[in-house]
């Protein structure tokens, strides 16, 4: 079973980066150790500078100033390009318009809505590895994997059969935010599958004839501009392609991250099933304790300081949420996991972010978490785990890709 290194094993903070092993196994002690002695810290490791911030006010300080903090240049750690359609790459006011647009569609009203046709796949998935000769699965590949991209795919307009390809196209895009040459070839095909699909409703609402439902055809026929345009073509297959990554993989992680915590320590599991009620308690304190993202990079406009560093303008600086999530300033024994703990402290977390970027699908990830949270009590409730689990690859995400369990 997988084991977390001790704090006195773990490497001290001048050993610290991004990719080093000991942080890829147990970030959460690296970056307790960057906060107490090294809360900015330097790395030329990737061939520019990268400043990554583990101290809560510095993240809060970035997190709140836009204007200053720019995201244009990307989340990941090379400088990228312009965004054509990624709202995580737009500042005000074009990032103000365009995640208006998207809006709608991830309101808690809309979100509501889905619940009955979420828990239906989740019983699908569930029924699928009950039914089988041999009482083993990974959680991962069987559960947690297709069921927010099987979700994303319906919610989209797309059909089921390609939702193995968009979580290939989605794994290989988040690994580009590190190594930028990995996710080139998956974005060029997620934008012409999607500008395909796109230009083809349009076509049909020219016709005269109904689109499918699901948001492709929002993109198609949707009033963007002033005018009532729609949005142009390359900007809306980018906006797939950004909702892709931002939403499946993080959601994936969290559910695979939610159930290794609560099966390591069964009585955790079986705390829950005598009061599944605390279904959604468990949920956030898995966004506290496991943010599925640790951390991504905004570009500062000018010269400024952090905790007394200088930060040179134009510098990329990777944002550590998953520091400020085990803060003990904010947290009562922070690296504990407690199911109980009170919702008025645990939402203190910054799994989603903060501010004007806070993560547009945060009431998708925490319903289809609970969704399948619930599932998994109430139709596998002897669930166990049955070896060790492994950590997905990207180094800017934290989640697992086998958690092997029998029942």
């Amino acid at each position: 079973m997988y084991e977390t290194p001790t704090r006195s094993e773990a490497s001290d903070a001048s050993e610290y980066s991004p990719v080093a092993e000991h942080v890829l196994a147990d970030p959460a002690t690296a970056f307790a150790n960057l906060r107490a002695s090294c809360p900015v810290h330097l790395t030329t490791e990737f061939g520019e500078s990268l400043y990554s911030i583990a101290a809560t006010a510095d993240i809060m300080s970035v997190l709140s100033n836009p204007t200053l903090w720019s995201n244009q240049k990307g989340p990941g750690i090379s400088q990228a390009g312009a965004s054509n359609g990624d709202v995580q790459r737009d500042d005000p006011p074009e990032h103000t318009r365009r995640r208006k647009f998207l809006l709608e569609p991830f309101l808690p009203r809309s979100v509501e809505k889905t619940e009955p046709q979420l828990r239906r796949l989740a019983q699908e998935l569930a029924d699928g590895i009950i039914g089988r000769d041999q009482r083993r699965a990974n959680l991962y590949a069987d559960f947690a994997l297709p069921l927010p991209v099987t979700s994303f795919c319906l919610s989209m307009g797309i059909e089921i059969e390609h939702r193995d390809q968009f979580s290939g196209w989605a794994d290989e895009m988040v690994m580009g935010m590190t190594y930028p040459d990995r996710g080139v070839q998956a974005r060029k095909a997620i934008n012409e599958f999607s500008s395909n699909e796109i230009a083809r409703r349009r076509d049909m609402a020219a016709r005269g004839e109904p689109l499918p439902e699901g948001f492709l055809s929002h993109l198609a026929s949707a009033p963007y501009t002033d005018d009532g345009d729609v949005m142009d073509l390359r900007e809306a297959s980018n906006t797939v392609s950004q909702l892709l990554v931002a939403g499946h993989e993080t959601t994936t992680s969290l559910i695979t991250n939610m159930m290794w915590r609560l099966l390591e320590d069964r009585s955790r599991w079986e705390r829950l099933l005598d009061d599944p009620t605390l279904a959604a308690n468990a949920v956030e304190e898995s966004l506290r304790f496991d943010p599925p993202v640790l951390g991504l990079c905004r570009t500062n406009n000018e010269e400024t300081e952090l905790s007394g560093i200088e930060i040179p303008e134009n510098s990329k600086v990777m944002v550590l949420y998953a520091s400020a999530c085990r803060d003990p300033e904010l947290f009562d024994a922070p690296d504990e996991f407690r199911i109980a703990r009170p919702l008025t402290e645990t939402k203190r977390h910054l799994a989603f972010s903060w501010g004007i970027h806070h993560c547009l699908g945060a009431h998708v990830a925490r319903l289809t978490a609970r969704i399948a949270l619930e599932t998994l009590l109430t139709r596998l409730p002897t669930l166990r785990l049955d070896g060790d689990t492994q950590r997905i690859a990207a180094p800017f995400l934290w989640g697992r890709k086998v958690v092997p369990v029998t029942w």
